[in-house]
């Protein structure tokens, strides 16, 4: 990324966890609770399927939308960074628990809701998605974004593939280690991209 010095692998995995398969496992689980198994598989792909079509809307047509508001790089950086940190320190410090619905007969309209979105395809990142992309303006590297994202929903088809017997076999544990920690990781990067972009602005004497 230029400036900040943030590697394609470090965007992979700020992705991976707000978008991959640690929040998606448990929700894929429930949501599916009353389907047979070919009925998941087939939920399973349609959601991934639909997940990689709206992020992908969000690479190239949001990200285009964004260029062309005229935001600057430095803007860019900091509005990644807050988004960022306010994210993890949600899932850090504890989120409120989400209204129950009532339960629905399994059916493939899971697919796109509660799966695909917000299951997959969450707020917050769409906005860092989005952001990035803008920061990256060739198409070269929208591919490569695209790609990396492709990979995450990859990871997700298989982790919905083997939610009920994940959460069966070994449980919700493991999960919630690897979300703090990754709360911590998205943290300090937040902090970082922060002050990457103020070191940017004009508040610096930067351009």
């Amino acid at each position: 990324m230029g400036d900040m010095n943030v590697p394609l692998p470090l965007l992979a995995t700020l992705l991976f966890s707000m978008m991959g398969p640690i929040a998606l496992l448990p929700l894929f689980a429930k949501a599916t609770g009353g389907a047979d198994a070919g009925l998941r598989r087939k939920i399973a792909v349609r959601a991934a399927i639909f997940a990689i079509l709206a992020l992908a809307v969000a690479v190239f047509v949001g990200a285009a939308i964004m260029q062309s508001a005229g935001t600057s790089r430095s803007s860019l950086i900091m509005a990644s960074g807050m988004i960022l940190m306010l994210t993890a320190l949600r899932n850090i410090f504890g989120a409120s628990a989400p209204p129950s619905t009532p339960a629905e007969p399994p059916g493939m309209v899971l697919a796109l809701t509660p799966v695909a979105i917000p299951g997959i395809v969450t707020p917050m990142g769409v906005a860092i998605l989005i952001l990035f992309a803008s920061y990256f303006p060739e198409m070269v590297d929208r591919l490569a974004i695209l790609a990396v994202v492709t990979g995450i929903m990859l990871a997700n088809l298989l982790a919905m593939l083997s939610a009920h017997w994940f959460m069966r076999v070994i449980g919700p544990t493991p999960l919630i280690v690897l979300g703090a920690i990754f709360g911590v990781l998205q943290a300090a990067m937040g902090v970082e991209m922060i002050v990457s972009g103020l070191g940017m602005s004009r508040l610096f004497g930067h351009s």
